[in-house]
């Protein structure tokens, strides 16, 4: 066969191969891309699918590192950020995760949110679960309607050691209303900044959820995504927040240092590859307070295995329940 036979059949084969591997590949609402995305990130051709072909590996749970040397006080970051900026986290110069980034939000997204969860009752059902005394049990999670939209709550396990939840949309319609609130507070700039700073095609967010924390005796040291390339992230978005104390534990890449986070507003948190962290140690329950904030996977969109996914999903925050609405995954 001439190479140009073989092209052509070549060329014929990667655009089956999406039909042949569908009952394999993980159906998730194609509205996931539709609302906010960058036409100048879109994915063009099958082959950028089958190129990215299962080479992601969304979460993975580390177990706490002895040898973990934690920094005493809280450290502060080396410089503030603009609006749009990014950049790795550092301590006196030092990056200790190469995926722990810092990235500048407009503030309009703040505010956004922020009247978005509590004209849905979200921030009132945060305050019910984790300042009146009616959490979760530990493992738990419910579906839960916000102004007739169908979301999924959960509590994580008991050795995450806190009354942290997860709320997140549970079918296409919530997602894309979430989605809407992103897009009108700019969250397409974002995607667009971090998009051009890892020279990323295709970007989009396909998780979202919300977090909500009153008290947390000892983080559980975990990472959000593992082995993607530098392709997915996940970024926290601070809604409410105490002036007391760190949030977020960064460990270092060779698993000896500890460095505290404090969360700032308008600019959102992001981890990536094995970027190993996890919620400082905190107690707002004396004061009757908790902290809440926006959380937003964002990646390239690509096809994805149905095992690796329900793993994912498995681990940390829920997401679709249903898989029977389309064949590729928005990540």
């Amino acid at each position: 066969m001439d190479s140009g036979c073989f092209a052509c059949v070549l060329s014929i084969a990667l655009l089956l191969l999406p039909f042949a591997v569908e009952s394999f590949v993980v159906p998730i609402p194609q509205s996931s891309f539709r609302q906010c995305w960058l036409p100048r990130l879109a994915v063009t051709s099958t082959s950028d699918y089958l190129l990215s072909l299962d080479k992601i590996a969304f979460s993975s749970i580390f177990s706490q590192p002895a040898a973990a040397v934690l920094a005493t006080g809280v450290d502060k970051l080396d410089s503030p950020l603009l609006c749009g900026d990014v950049t790795p986290m550092t301590w006196g110069g030092k990056c200790l995760s190469e995926n722990a980034f810092r990235v500048g939000l407009p503030p309009k997204l703040l505010q956004e949110l922020r009247a978005y969860a509590n004209r849905m009752g979200i921030t009132d059902f945060y305050r019910r679960l984790v300042i009146d005394g009616r959490p979760f049990l530990p493992g738990e999670e419910n579906a839960v309607l916000f102004q007739d939209n169908n979301w999924m709550v959960q509590r994580p396990k008991s050795h995450w050691a806190s009354n942290m939840h997860w709320a997140s949309p549970a079918d296409e319609s919530a997602h894309d209303d979430y989605l809407r609130v992103l897009s009108a507070g700019g969250f397409d700039e974002v995607l667009d900044k971090v998009g051009t700073y890892f020279d990323l095609d295709g970007l989009s967010a396909y998780h979202l959820s919300f977090i909500g924390v009153s008290q947390c005796e000892k983080g559980f040291i975990h990472a959000d995504v593992n082995d993607s390339g530098k392709k997915a992230f996940n970024m926290i978005i601070p809604l409410i927040l105490e002036e007391e104390g760190p949030e977020l534990e960064i460990l270092s890449d060779d698993e000896t240092m500890t460095r505290y986070y404090k969360y700032e507003y308008n600019v959102a948190s992001m981890v990536g590859d094995n970027a190993l962290h996890a919620t400082a140690s905190c107690n707002y329950l004396p004061k009757g307070t908790m902290r809440l904030a926006a959380t937003v996977y964002i990646g390239v969109r690509l096809l994805f295995s149905w095992c690796r996914y329900k793993y994912a999903i498995n681990l940390l925050t829920v997401c679709y329940k249903s898989f029977n609405m389309c064949r590729y995954l928005i990540c």
